[in-house]
């Protein structure tokens, strides 16, 4: 008896019958730790809120504008809102 494949997390964008790691699954989201100087991730903060963006988005707008791929998701602000 074939195994099913394993069902990903509920997203009407993705379809839901594709096995992990498969081609269409491959750019998953991975965790990225920077070890900066206290004035550095102050600058980076601080232009972040002058533009009203988020720390990632700063850093991935500088990483676009120096010529480099980054995924469209990742210029997004996806911070979770607290709900009341």
């Amino acid at each position: 008896m074939a195994k099913s494949p394993k069902r990903l997390p509920s997203d009407p964008n993705l379809d839901s019958t594709l096995a992990p790691g498969s081609p269409l699954d491959s750019d998953q989201t991975t965790t990225l730790t920077l070890r900066l100087r206290r004035s550095t991730a102050e600058a980076i903060a601080g232009s972040a809120k002058e533009q009203g963006l988020t720390m990632k988005q700063v850093i991935c707008k500088a990483l676009t504008e120096a010529g480099l791929s980054v995924a469209a998701v990742d210029l997004e602000d996806r911070t979770p809102r607290r709900q009341l």
